[in-house]
This record gives structure tokens, sequence and C-alpha cells, in this order.
């Protein structure tokens, strides 16, 4: 029952968000990255420390293709944490998203959360981040006015998550530019007004063991706006004996990717290879990423489950 509760109100939520279309940084590897797209994901490592750094090219094979690289930080406060008071965690976060040579921003973090014990198996947390964007728009053609020179906009952001979580399932949902900026393009008098609307993130995953040596998520990925389809991803991600992990992903109408990560003990690298299978592919229009950091391993052996124990990441297992 509690379960359901749970789903019912993430369904609620993402249905009274008014939100509206606009082009957001999307990742194959979501699931390593959660932090990145939802701060409620704030200070859920055992390792204290969690940091991760990462690129992604789209449209590779193409001049000026567009780009995203970000580095994120997050620890929880205090020596150690306590599931059943509550605890707190800080981060922060760098994201710079290029489109070719005209468009580009560049988002500046801070963010807290707070988890708290739900139940005796259910947890949820809290999170915002809070920082500031800078909308940067380049182009120069003197038969056009609107489109000489160099327009810089610098305005607050804000972005809410909230994350359900227990030893098998979790739950995210976030928003990003909540802050419906004004942009404008040229003087007041040339240009019509344009607003940076929001984007919703919701993603459930789900952990269970095929074998001793062999771990399984499944997770599902939705980004959601009012004014174009929704985009669906569902992805798989095998685990192998702590150290390898392969993992493919459906992104609906759009791609099929190849997922790989290494860990090295905390260290774990991340590739992922997006073949385009959209109508609009042309040429060799696919995508790559890459990430690379400190982050905590799903991976905990069954009799630690049974006893209950806290692994190192309520993404994967308690």
């Amino acid at each position: 029952m509690v379960m359901k509760k749970i789903i019912c109100v993430i369904i609620f939520i993402i249905g009274v968000i008014g939100v509206n279309a606009q082009q957001t940084p999307e990742y194959t590897q979501y699931m390593l990255n959660n932090f990145g797209l939802n701060p409620a994901a704030c200070g859920l490592s055992n390792n204290k420390y969690e940091a991760m750094v990462g690129i992604r090219q789209q449209w590779m094979g193409m001049q000026n293709n567009p780009s995203t690289n970000f580095f994120t930080f997050n620890s929880y406060l205090g020596k150690k944490r306590s599931f059943k008071r509550g605890f707190h965690a800080v981060g922060g976060s760098w994201e710079s998203d290029k489109q070719g040579i005209i468009f580009q921003s560049d988002n500046f973090y801070l963010s807290y959360a707070y988890h708290v014990r739900m139940t005796r198996y259910y947890y949820m947390s809290f999170g915002l981040a809070a920082g500031a964007r800078r909308y940067t728009f380049s182009m120069i053609d003197p038969s056009d006015p609107v489109m000489t020179g160099k327009n810089i906009w610098i305005y607050p952001d804000f972005i809410p998550g909230i994350k359900f979580y227990n030893a098998k399932w979790t739950f995210d949902l976030s928003v990003r530019q909540l802050y419906k900026n004004t942009v404008q393009q040229g003087s007041d008098m040339i240009g019509s007004p344009t607003q940076l609307p929001p984007s919703a993130y919701f993603s459930a995953s789900r952990k269970w063991w095929a074998r001793s040596y062999l771990l399984v998520i499944q997770s599902f990925h939705v980004k959601y706006t009012y004014s174009s389809l929704p985009t669906f991803e569902y992805n798989m991600l095998a685990y192998l004996n702590k150290n390898f992990a392969i993992g493919i992903t459906y992104r609906n109408l759009d791609a099929i990717c190849g997922i790989v990560q290494f860990r090295f003990d905390k260290l774990v690298i991340g590739f992922a290879y997006d073949y385009t299978i959209a109508p609009y592919r042309f040429g060799i229009a696919n995508s790559q990423e890459v990430m690379m950091g400190i982050s905590p391993s799903p991976w905990n052996d069954s009799q630690s489950i049974r006893q209950g124990r806290v692994a190192e990441c309520p993404t994967f297992q308690y």
C-alpha cells in the first residue's frame, strides 16, 4: 500500500506541474549522474564525498556539434548519517551546454537536501539547487540588427527535487528551469520576448539479483514537457563481480544506446554511445558520452541485504 501511495503521489505531481518545452541537457548514464539531475540525491554516498565529471558530444561528425560538460560534488553533513533521525547534505555543480557557435549556457548551483525515514523500509528526501544561469546568444549578421553582436543574460535559477527509495525501488522527480526568466534579442523595439520554461524529469529504478555474481538494475526515465511529446527511456545495466557493468538504453523514436562501465575500488569510468534511429538522422549523427568520478558501488552481498545493512547508495539498495 505504501508503494502504491508513493506512485500515486508522483503521478499527481507530474500532472499538476505546468511545464513547457525547452531543450535541457540529457544524459544516457542518468543513473550514474543521479545528483546532477535531482538535488534530492545529494549525500547518498557512504563514501562521505561523491564527485563526478563528464562530457557528452552529440551528433558526432557534424561541425560545431552540440556538447555538454559538467562537474558535480556532494557530501552529507556530520561524521555519520542517521536514517532514523534524518540527516542533511550539501553539494555543488557546474554545467555547460553549448549548441554550435551561437548558443551557450553555463549553470552554477549550490544544493541542499534533507533525508528522512517514512516507515520501517521506506525513505524520502527533499532537495533544492539554487544558483545562476549565464545564457549567451552570439551571431554576426550586418543585415539584421537583432542578430548582431553578443547578448548575455544572467539570471537566478532553482531546481527542486524529491526522492522516494527503499531496498529495491527508487523514484526521482525534479524540475529544471523553474525560474521563467524573460530574454529578448536586440533592443527593446526589436525582437520578441522569449521565456526559458521549465522541464520535469522523472525516473524509477528497480534492482534484482539474477545470480550471486550478477546484479541487474532496470530503470525508466521520462523528460516531460507539454508543448512536445515526452521523451521516454528504458535502461538495463548488468553488474558483474563489482568491477564491470554493461547495459543498453532505448530512447523512444530517437536512439539505441550502449553503456560500458569500469570500477576500480571507488573510482568509476563510464562510456556510452547513442546510435540515432530517428527519421531525421543523417550522416553519422550519433552521440557519445564519458563520465568519471568517485561514486558508490551498487554491489553488495546477499547476506548484507538479509541483515538489512545500509548499502553504499539507496539508488541501488539498502
